[in-house]
């Protein structure tokens, strides 16, 4: 080993621009793979915590009495892992009545109390108050409750609890707005989880200890959702709770991590009160949701991720190739001199891993932000498999070197048997089995399902991966059987029989150099396709988030206003007028049940709703967006009813359909006649699952509601500026305004629709620098390869810029085939990835998206890479020492 290791160092010593591009290729390399890990892990503890924030109420335990309510919530926030334990109740209320002297008496419908402690909004944020704030012996009105009885802080009101009972009269101390009435109100029943329920129509806000002397002895209690009480919406008692939140510093990790820590949390406080309360889990429900999300996000990083990883550690595999001959040629001397293949084999794995170590250590302690524990175990996978990639080409050599005789390692000329996979012709195999799969699959429409139980996994289709993965194979395997035959054949027919001209003697020479050609266009060729379908598939991502967007929020504005506001204050026109906006449609959002299911109901006027928003054909079925606002001009009572409703409930066209609808008037529920007219799949801001949508005028008179609440604004210019302007005339009113642009950012980044610009990106960046460094290190070991040509070729008299052009004419034709190739296999790699998760695309494609900047960037990075590795390649010509390498052999 003494021996020996001086030998080693002086070889790296002996050509240090070679190894210093050797190392840089390396770190690239290593880095894809520690940015694609690292951004991964981020990623997923960026969606939980997202999650985590999206739930208003974590917990809500029904217990039986406010004795009950107060000792439970005292034990549970003693509990670790919970931030925050109130006793709470809910009760219905018959109506609220107040006199004003300009007015006179003003009365409400029912509607539903909200019963909290003092300090209740330190950390649950169910509502915020608009003015005034919570006192004890005195109410707060919801904004909406508020408007309809004019009352202002300081007015007295009278509460009914009960229809023959006794009215309460309060002083009012607030005027607030319940931000998540369908999660207060919902019934609760531990057996069947969260039901989230219609708000009601009247809320009104007591402290809890003035709630339990003054309201709760007029109501029955209820332990928990049975009988009537089980219907959403339909109370009939007081429901002591208790309200917990879990403390989100504790839940870490992926949503699925995050999800076994929340239950174990829950299921341990449960168990340390036992018999006491059983929670209703609405905060499992959400990580349960976000962690189906991850494994779709899991699911693109792999299809995105891993063909960019293998490209990497192929490009290590090239940079040890760069002195594989003469290396061959060495180790057989150095075997003929009596060294052992242990030594040699751990000298070469050693030297390379530590510089491999040193570029690992440096790509990751440049991702700030992320923890300790991440960076190591990211830096031990990078080192060990740029290690084995950059290794393979030495060891297998060392190998061969060994196994055969010393006078047959120094030959500069072998014979080589076809490996088994050539003569079995697997890439043709995989090649056609990877067609006969894409053709299955767009068949058939296998795809990504995610199974949305207690434990979400992805259902795959093994065809998923088959095709894409195929083809990569198929691809790389044919490079390889083709031995850069096709580009010598070109090369040799472009330089005629006999080469007169300088330009036919260079493709001459390069015709004849078939497998070394090919090696570039093995590594470029793939690297450039998968560039094409990572930039292809992101950008039809990119176009399909901001489709899904405007179907997500219904216009380029949206604004919402509380009930009411719309109609009273004239906001149709006051926001048709503003400069920016060239049509403004009013929608009335409210929701109705189907049998036992609250689904989302939108009241619209067939005659402007295209003036604020636009409709696709495609989101009806049996009929265009025309007909279908034709059947609903036509038909007063006619409905659009989604298909999954269609299907659940075996509808037909025509059908009497009976509707549980809130009655504004009275605070109840009404049964509502409407006749099926037809099926729609998509409609601007409704949900993707199941909703309705009928006539305004009609929906209006069954339930008595004030008005539309949503306003489709269509801008004729910048949406941002114009959303700007209706927030500034609507603001004082209550509305709250969205721009598409905004909802566009927030589609992308929410992992419904999986967040891909940051993986993109870092893959994108990285895709350009290997790009660069691939050519960069093909003229580098074409260099290593041919210097004994180049230094018999200067010693003849031949000029340096003569010698050098055979570097950069064989360079150029590896880079023109590349890219030819990476046109080809990259359409045809983001078809199937297209195809293979179409569920992730909300509507699905019509075509794909070409990013024309980020390709022709991608091509030009190759070419500059190449470029500058030619003019360093001239300069190394230049102080080639001729002597030595002639003597070489």
């Amino acid at each position: 080993m003494i021996a020996v290791a001086p030998l080693a160092l002086s070889e790296l010593a002996r050509s240090p621009w070679r190894t210093l591009v050797r190392a840089l290729t390396l770190a690239a390399a290593v880095g894809l793979l520690g940015a694609m890990l690292l951004f991964v892990g981020h990623s997923l503890g960026t969606m939980t915590g997202a999650a985590v924030r999206s739930v208003p109420l974590d917990w809500q335990g029904p217990v039986g009495s406010y004795r009950a309510a107060t000792s439970v919530a005292a034990g549970v926030a003693r509990q670790p892992g919970v931030a925050e334990a109130v006793p709470t109740a809910t009760a219905p209320f018959a109506g609220l009545e107040h006199t004003s002297p300009t007015v006179g008496t003003i009365r409400s419908g029912a509607g539903s109390i909200l019963a909290v402690p003092p300090r209740y909004l330190t950390h649950l944020h169910t509502f915020r108050l608009l003015r005034g704030s919570q006192r004890p012996g005195e109410i707060v009105l919801d904004q909406q409750l508020a408007a309809t009885l004019q009352a202002q802080p300081g007015d007295r009101v009278l509460l009914t609890p009960k229809r023959g009972v006794r009215a309460v009269r309060l002083r009012v101390s607030g005027i607030g707005l319940v931000t998540a009435p369908e999660v207060l109100f919902q019934p609760l029943n531990p057996l069947l989880g969260p039901a989230p329920a219609q708000p009601p129509a009247n809320i009104a806000i007591l402290p809890l200890a003035t709630f339990a002397a003054t309201v709760a002895p007029a109501l029955p209690s209820i332990s928990s959702a049975a009988g009537a009480s089980a219907v959403p919406g339909s109370q009939t008692g007081t429901q002591w709770q208790v309200q917990a939140q879990a403390d989100p510093a504790v839940l870490t990790g992926s949503p699925a991590h995050a999800l076994v820590q929340a239950t174990g949390i829950r299921n341990r406080v449960e168990r340390s009160l036992p018999g006491q309360v059983v929670f209703v889990d609405n905060l499992a429900d959400q990580l349960n949701t976000a962690a189906g999300d991850a494994l779709y996000a899991e699911t693109l990083y792999i299809m995105l991720a891993v063909p960019g990883a293998l490209v990497a550690l192929g490009l290590a595999y090239l940079a040890a190739l760069g002195t594989v001959e003469r290396d061959r040629q060495s180790l057989a001397l150095l075997r003929a001199r009596g060294a052992r293949r242990r030594v040699l084999l751990g000298l070469v794995s050693g030297a390379l891993g530590t510089g491999l170590a040193l570029g690992a250590v440096r790509l990751a302690a440049a991702a700030g932000g992320i923890s300790t524990t991440r960076v190591l175990a990211t830096f031990g996978i990078c080192t060990a498999l740029a290690t084995a990639g950059a290794a393979a080409a030495r060891i297998g050599t060392s190998i061969a070197a060994f196994r055969s005789s010393v006078g047959e390692g120094r030959r500069s000329v072998r014979r080589t048997a076809k490996p088994l996979w050539q003569r079995l012709y697997l890439d043709l195999i995989c090649l056609a089995v990877a067609g006969l799969v894409y053709w299955l699959t767009a068949r058939t429409g296998f795809s990504a399902v995610v199974n949305p139980d207690s434990n979400p996994t992805l259902s795959l289709s093994v065809y998923m991966f088959l095709a894409p993965a195929l083809l990569w194979i198929g691809a790389a395997l044919l490079l390889v059987r083709l031995r850069g035959r096709l580009v010598a054949w070109t090369a040799a027919r472009a330089a005629g029989r006999r080469s007169t001209t300088p330009a036919g003697f260079l493709l001459a020479s390069a015709g004849r150099r078939g497998a070394a050609l090919n090696r570039g266009l093995l590594v470029l060729g793939l690297l450039l396709a998968f560039g094409v379908n990572l930039g292809i598939f992101v950008a039809t991502y990119d176009q399909q988030a901001r489709i899904d967007a405007q179907l997500t929020l219904g216009a380029d504005v949206v604004a919402t206003a509380p009930p009411g506001s719309v109609a009273r204050h004239n906001l149709v026109h006051r926001v048709a007028a503003l400069p920016g906006a060239s049509g403004v449609s009013a929608v009335d959002h409210t929701y109705a049940y189907v049998g036992p299911d609250l689904q989302d109901t939108f009241g619209v006027d067939p005659a402007r709703l295209t003036r604020g928003t636009s409709l696709r054909n495609s989101y009806f079925l049996a009929g265009s967006a025309g007909q279908m606002l034709q059947r609903l001009r036509t038909t007063r009572d006619g409905i659009l009813v989604s298909k999954e409703t269609i299907t659940d409930y075996s509808l037909n066209l025509g059908d009497l359909l009976r509707l549980r609808v809130l009655d504004h008037r009275t605070g109840r529920f009404r049964i509502a006649p409407f006749h099926v007219i037809g099926i729609v799949q998509e409609f601007p801001s409704a949900p993707r699952d199941s909703f309705m949508v009928t006539n305004l005028s009609y929906l209006e008179q069954v339930t008595h509601d004030p008005g539309p609440n949503v306003l489709f604004v269509r801008a004729a210019g910048d949406p941002t500026a114009l959303a700007r302007q209706v927030a500034t005339a609507t603001g004082r009113y209550g509305t709250n305004v969205k721009d598409i642009r905004r909802q566009t950012t927030q589609t992308v980044s929410s992992i419904t629709t999986v967040d891909l610009r940051g993986i993109s990106r870092i893959e994108e960046a990285f895709v350009l620098a290997l790009a660069a460094a691939t050519m960069a290190l093909y003229v580098a070991v074409a260099l290593a390869e041919r210097r004994q040509e180049l230094a018999t070729m200067s010693a003849l008299g031949a000029s340096l810029r003569r010698a050098a052009a055979f570097l950069w004419s064989e360079a150029a034709l590896v880079l023109a085939f590349s890219l030819a190739l990476a046109a080809l296999l990259g359409w045809l790699l983001a078809e199937m990835l297209v195809a293979m998760l179409q569920h992730v695309f909300d509507p699905p494609p019509d075509h794909l998206a070409v990013p024309w900047r980020f390709l022709l960037g991608l091509g030009g990075a190759a070419l500059a890479g190449g470029l500058i590795a030619a003019a360093l390649t001239t300069l190394q010509i230049r102080r080639l020492p001729l002597g030595a390498i002639l003597r070489e052999q």
